[in-house]
């Protein structure tokens, strides 16, 4: 074989290998982009389990023989990029799993295609989590997993968790380390614990008015101020410590410096497999001796531009084959933290105290709508910005009442690289 010949074998095989090879013929092959959440760790993906992710795809081309299913990972900060790169190329994905703000970008920027799906399989699927997809009688995603936010905690440290905020705050007075998150959506739930959930909400949603301000009723001010004084209050505990990274938390507590966080339930495997049987995993605290309310995230299915008809066929086939109740369950049981959207699936909440804790996050939790994903984008990093300074820098709750009446335009750039 000459060299020439050689090099264009091997430039094919790299091309497979990479993902994109739409019009080459390979109709029996799908190209799956999965969504990471960082370009530090791969290990939060299909089914957050990498090798249930293969077991489901060997399990797939056993009835599909010939199927041959390519995945490539791309971080989050990345991925509409990568995307639209090779999309523009005619080497776009089949199939995405990505988060719903990411989803939704890659419908309005066109790098997916909304389907319709006639199979009574996609009955089987809870309607709360359909409704941000519908367009007429096409969905521009499909939903694949929930991930509710939970509270993890040490049991060597912490026998019985707290089940409301003054019970937290009494732990840390006593000496516990309790780690929180600096991200509004993180951060979420301890507005609900303080009955400023609306108000948040309306501080994400409210159009800015015509002078570049943003209303805010005495009712939401009376409330924001509520939730700002108990962060600020917090932040001067000795033992409560804040950090914008999820990720910081969770090593945090693998290596004993935190006995309690609150985290999304994505991290429970790894946890699980740090911590052993000292992991222990219950429903956020509220108020009152009632657990708070949650965000759920989730992972959903896009559909690329370019599969020719028979890719296109496969790709609806492999989604539907994920959504049934038997990989459902398998991915539920396989991957702590992940809780079927088929609502026919049965969770085991009274042999399990973690899926106990799972389902009822699951049954409490909000979903944010992402109805419009620029502005919420946009809004939320404005208001984490402002929470940091809040936090961090311990300003004045009626200070930061007046950065926040004053609207996005208003605020200073945080100096965070």
């Amino acid at each position: 074989m000459s060299a020439r010949p050689a090099r264009t074998l091997a430039a094919l095989a790299a091309l497979l290998l990479s993902g994109g090879c739409h019009g080459w013929g390979v109709n029996e092959s799908l190209f799956l982009y999965v969504e990471t959440d960082s370009t530090q760790t791969r290990r939060v993906e299909l089914g957050d389990s990498q090798q249930r992710a293969r077991k489901l795809i060997e399990e797939f081309r056993q009835v599909n023989p010939g199927v041959s299913i390519h995945v490539r990972h791309l971080p989050s900060d990345a991925f509409l990029s990568s995307t639209a790169f090779r999309t523009s190329r005619g080497l776009g994905p089949d199939l995405m799993v990505t988060r719903v703000v990411t989803a939704l970008r890659l419908n309005q920027q066109e790098l997916s295609e909304s389907v319709e799906l006639n199979s009574a399989q996609l009955k089987e699927i809870d309607p709360r989590f359909l409704e941000d997809f519908r367009v007429g009688g096409k969905l521009l995603a499909v939903p694949l997993l929930a991930q509710p936010d939970v509270a993890c905690y040490d049991r060597r440290l912490v026998p019985t968790p707290p089940s409301d905020l003054d019970g937290l705050i009494g732990l840390s007075a006593k000496g516990l380390k309790v780690g929180l998150p600096l991200r509004l959506t993180d951060l979420y739930w301890t507005s609900s614990a303080l009955q400023a959930q609306g108000a948040v909400k309306r501080l994400l949603e409210t159009p800015i008015s015509a002078s570049g301000s943003l209303p805010i009723n005495p009712a939401d001010r009376q409330d924001l101020l509520r939730w700002l004084n108990w962060l600020n209050n917090v932040n001067l505990q000795q033992n409560v410590e804040f950090s914008d990274d999820p990720l910081d938390l969770v090593e945090r507590m693998e290596q004993g410096k935190l006995g309690w966080i609150s985290c999304n339930s994505v991290w429970l495997d790894r946890l699980g497999k740090t911590l052993g049987p000292s992991l222990g995993v219950s429903q956020l605290p509220g108020r009152d001796g009632k657990p708070a309310q949650g965000l759920t995230r989730l992972k959903v299915w896009s559909f690329g531009r370019h599969s020719t008809p028979r890719q296109r066929q496969l790709a609806e086939e492999f989604v539907l084959f994920t959504l049934n109740q038997l990989n459902q369950k398998r991915l539920m049981l396989a991957a702590p933290g992940n809780l079927p959207v088929n609502r026919d699936v049965l969770i085991p909440s009274k042999s399990s105290s973690l899926f106990a804790a799972l389902a009822g996050s699951l049954d409490r939790a909000e979903l944010m709508s992402f109805k419009d994903p620029e502005r919420i984008e946009i809004r939320l990093a404005w208001i984490d910005d402002v929470l940091e300074r809040a936090i961090v820098n311990a300003e004045a709750p009626a200070e930061v009442m007046r950065t926040l009446q004053a609207g996005p335009a208003a605020t200073p750039r945080s100096n965070k690289p």
